[in-house]
């Protein structure tokens, strides 16, 4: 039949330092986080238009448009430009289509796995660790609880919500310090 739904959540993060001698990683980070979710919705919003009816999920991420972290402005570039990106499909097309995005914080996933080894290639689950010891709720998102919030944006009770960002993040993104209050 129909698409009814697309959830774009392609997408890598490889660490490198902003000044590498090559754009490689810039440009993978370029074609898969952006031109990814383009070249996707760009297919797919058609079909929906026609029908007047349709749902798309964008996977971005409170990295880039929240917070950042060392190594990371390849992915928190992309990241960020999904933002701008949902925003202005969501306002073109909000006569026939439903467009938000998703900012999850840290989830426990191969990317997050292999972002640890990169960071720490002797104990990649210290870094872990110490990732799930700044999140106020003391753990990373397991990927399911993502899933729903996609599954909800996808669903018919979110018919009233077009261009807008959702941070799923355990509330890493609430300190202002890790040194201030008692």
């Amino acid at each position: 039949g129909t698409i009814d739904i697309l959830v774009n959540n392609a997408g890598i993060c490889v660490l490198e330092d902003f000044d590498a001698p090559d754009y490689a990683v810039r440009d993978r980070h370029i074609d898969i986080n952006i031109k990814g979710v383009w070249n996707v919705t760009h297919a797919v919003l058609p079909h929906m238009i026609e029908k007047k009816d349709g749902r798309i999920v964008v996977m971005s991420s409170v990295t880039g448009y929240m917070v950042a972290d060392p190594g990371e402005a390849a992915y928190a570039m992309s990241k960020a430009a999904l933002v701008g990106l949902t925003k202005a499909l969501a306002r073109e097309f909000a006569p026939y289509v439903n467009i938000n995005a998703i900012c999850p914080g840290y989830v426990l996933t191969p990317m997050v796995q292999g972002m640890a080894r990169q960071s720490c290639p002797e104990n990649p689950q210290s870094v872990v660790d110490g990732i799930a010891a700044a999140i106020p709720l003391g753990r990373l998102a397991d990927p399911m609880e993502v899933g729903e919030l996609a599954a909800f944006l996808a669903s018919d009770e979110a018919s009233y919500l077009t261009g807008a960002q959702f941070v799923i993040d355990g509330g890493s993104t609430l300190p202002e310090t890790s040194t201030m209050g008692v």
